[in-house]
């Protein structure tokens, strides 16, 4: 037993040493109690036996013990090794190198950006940190390892970026100084920047002299190089005027690269020296155009809606859009020249897209066509074209429907156009083209409520669909709902500013008694439209209703300035000069009116009221007399005869006559009685009344007339001669009639 404690103690002891030398270190370690649970179950079942030994020391541990590590502890005693930074010259120049790297790209991600002035800083800075560099590398007798890619990079990015900037003279003078080096063996093609250059400052002469020393440098092999080059040469000859030269040079890339934007240009040119024959020999050559990558498997592929669109096929996608509306401009472009008549254009480029890959096109010039049809006034050919989608496309009726129920608005055939209209929504249920035809057919119906709701579905599908919201805004003004009016305006005029717009919300705004900023829009109206008399004779009454007749004069005299036919502005004029008292300008604006009107009594009447103020009484008794010869029951003009030939000591006595008779017939029809005057001799002269007094007397009447008493007939012609000659102080009626 002893022998057996001894052998164990050693060992024991072996292992401690062990533990002492290793690399772990246990002195964090500790002996946890047992958990909860166990104390508790050893307490139910009595005291267990122990670890002690017979003597009760207790028993020695073993290596089974579990070791826990204090990670904390651990890492406070380990021991930390610096790296030793490489001192070397190498190094240094290494890590220069990288931020100059980085300066350049972030000069190139700030012009991406739009930051330009960052970027030219950040390129200054590039180009300063790499001459320092190449410098430190010549003093230390090691020119051999100058980066030359990474000079010509940082010389290349500052003028690039002065370019950018608009420096257009060191840019130039940049670029020279990389041409000129030696060192840098394709910098010749930094000719085509410097060309670009003098594109932009219109020294196209000069622009042409660099494109062709870059073309001349290029090798065969170079192509699409080459060809580049040309276009920008064709492009700076049509901006010189250049046409024939333009010509060849975009004829030479036809022959060996075509594209569809260079035959556009070629066409361009063709069209500007009218050769009909080339023009057609160009559009023909344009359908033979391939597009890179795209067959007919492909277009079946593209067609399948469960066709997986990879980044490849959006590209050709996109490269066929890009032709199909080329092709379409080129046909519009032609079709009015290549023959005598536009429709017969149209047709000649319609057989010849029938041989082409571009069905799509073909569609586009028969809708075109239809429009000319339009424009020439013949509806039913225009209708007849498009109809025919219904036999041949199925795809395009939609829109052709659409153009259809346009039609047919246009001709005031409402129940037509209301039924392509809901044709084209059958087909395209989020048509809103096709949603605003049906709310405008709506609208003539007076269906005011139904019509806005097919505004609003089609705004629901296009926000930003203008005549949708135009429309709301004129809807929701017939429905006095003028604060919805205002608010589609304003979305309105976020996306297109035109004189229509501005003027309905001036509109509204004196509708809703806003006189203030009705003026104010008016005022944003006259700067786009400075000469609408209509507009200026608007605001000329506002001023007017203002009192501010010096403002309401201006603009009044403006609007007759573009307008002199307008009578509601020649009334206007000639009432401010009567209460002015400037009595010949304003028998002017009188005479004026009385040739525009000259069935027009009132007018005549004003220019001899004016006469007769200004004492030309002959010039005044002569027009009156004129007028009595072609209306001789004018009440008005008899009451001026009348008192002109008193004022004048002649006789007036058979102008009387007429004037008592005609205020009998119109007294007798205003107050319901009678007339049973006529003439007495006994009394000299015509009784209008029937009271056996002569018209000069004084009358009462009483029981015969609603009124009661009135006043003497002598009295009230009179009173109503004055009223008469006192018209010029009352403001402008309506019908501009004195009262």
């Amino acid at each position: 037993m002893n022998t057996t404690q001894s052998q164990f103690d050693a060992q024991q002891t072996q292992f401690q040493q062990q533990a002492n030398t290793s690399k772990y270190n246990f002195e964090g370690v500790k002996q946890n109690p047992p958990p909860t649970g166990y104390a508790q179950l050893q307490s139910r079942r009595g005291p267990g036996p122990t670890r002690s030994g017979p003597t009760g020391a207790d028993r020695p541990m073993t290596s089974i013990k579990a070791v826990v590590r204090n990670p904390q502890s651990q890492e406070q005693k380990q021991v930390k090794i610096d790296k030793v930074p490489d001192q070397s010259p190498e190094s240094n120049f290494k890590q220069q190198e990288k931020e100059i790297n980085q300066l350049l790209e972030a000069s190139a991600l700030a012009k991406i950006k739009g930051n330009l002035s960052e970027a030219l800083e950040k390129a200054k800075d590039a180009v300063n940190k790499e001459k320092l560099l190449r410098r430190q590398k010549e003093n230390m007798n090691q020119a051999d390892s100058i980066n030359i890619e990474l000079s010509f990079t940082v010389a290349y990015n500052l003028a690039n970026q002065l370019q950018a900037n608009g420096i257009y003279q060191e840019a130039l003078q940049k670029y020279s100084d990389i041409i000129k080096s030696k060192i840098y063996p394709q910098a010749y093609k930094l000719r085509v920047n410097m060309g670009n250059i003098y594109f932009q400052q219109e020294k196209y002469s000069a622009a042409i002299k660099m494109y062709k020393m870059v073309y001349d440098w290029l090798p065969p092999t170079s192509k699409e190089m080459r060809f580049q080059v040309l276009k920008n040469i064709g492009h700076a000859y049509v901006k010189e005027g250049k046409f024939d030269d333009a010509i060849n040079t975009y004829e030479t890339i036809m022959k060996g690269n075509p594209d569809f934007q260079t035959a556009f240009n070629l066409l361009l040119c063709l069209y500007d020296q009218g050769d009909k024959l080339r023009m057609k020999d160009c559009f023909s050559s344009m359908l033979g155009i391939e597009i890179p990558g795209y067959t007919e498997n492909e277009e079946e592929e593209m067609n399948q809606e469960s066709a997986f669109n990879d980044p490849l096929r959006e590209e050709i996608k996109e490269k066929k859009r890009i032709a199909i509306d080329i092709l379409v401009k080129s046909a519009k472009l032609i079709a009015p020249v290549i023959e005598e008549d536009i429709i017969d254009g149209y047709d000649w480029i319609i057989e010849t897209l029938k041989e082409s890959y571009f069905p799509e096109v073909q569609a586009e010039v028969e809708i075109c066509k239809a429009m000319a049809y339009l424009k020439s006034k013949n509806m039913d050919k225009s209708i007849e074209t498009l109809k025919s989608f219904e036999r041949k496309d199925k795809i395009m009726m939609g829109r052709v429907a659409t153009n259809i129920s346009f039609l047919y608005f246009l001709e005031n055939d409402f129940k037509n156009a209301e039924k392509y209209a809901d044709v084209a929504i059958n087909y395209d249920r989020f048509n809103p083209k096709a949603l605003v035809n049906r709310g405008n057919c709506l609208l003539v119906k007076n269906e005011f409520l139904r019509s806005k709701e097919q505004y609003l579905e089609a705004i629901g599908v296009e926000a930003d669909c203008i005549e949708a919201l135009y429309n709301l805004a004129f809807v929701n003004k017939k429905l006095n709902m003028f604060n919805e009016a205002l608010q589609a305006l304003e979305k309105l005029q976020t996306i297109i500013s035109t004189p229509e717009v501005v003027y309905q919300m001036a509109s509204i705004h004196e509708l809703m008694g806003q006189t203030k900023q009705a003026l104010k829009w008016y005022q944003v109206l006259l700067t786009k439209v400075p000469t609408d008399p209509n507009i200026l004779a608007r605001v000329g009454n506002i001023f007017a209703r203002e009192d501010d007749e010096t403002q309401a004069l201006h603009y009044y005299s403006e609007s007759y300035k573009y307008l002199p036919t307008n009578i509601e502005t020649i009334g206007w004029l000639g009432i401010y000069y009567v209460k002015q008292e400037y009595y010949e300008r304003a028998c002017h604006f009188f005479e004026r009116a009385s040739q525009i009107q000259p069935k027009e009594i009132k007018w005549r009447l004003m220019v001899a009221s004016c006469y007769r103020r200004m004492g030309s009484y002959q010039k005044a008794l002569k027009i009156y007399e004129e007028i009595y010869q072609d209306e001789p029951r004018n009440v008005e003009c008899l009451k001026f005869l009348t008192q002109l030939c008193k004022e004048m000591g002649l006789p007036y006595e058979q102008y009387a006559s007429e004037l008592r008779k005609l205020e009998a017939e119109e007294y007798a029809v205003n107050y319901q009685i009678e007339p049973q005057g006529g003439y007495d001799p006994n009394n000299g002269g015509y009784d209008p009344y029937g009271t056996g007094q002569s018209g000069n007397q004084e009358i009462d009447i009483t029981s015969q007339t609603r009124r009661g008493v009135v006043a003497r007939p002598q009295q009230q012609v009179q009173q109503q001669i004055q009223n008469e000659d006192d018209w010029g102080a009352d403001d402008l009626g309506d019908g501009l009639m004195p009262v």
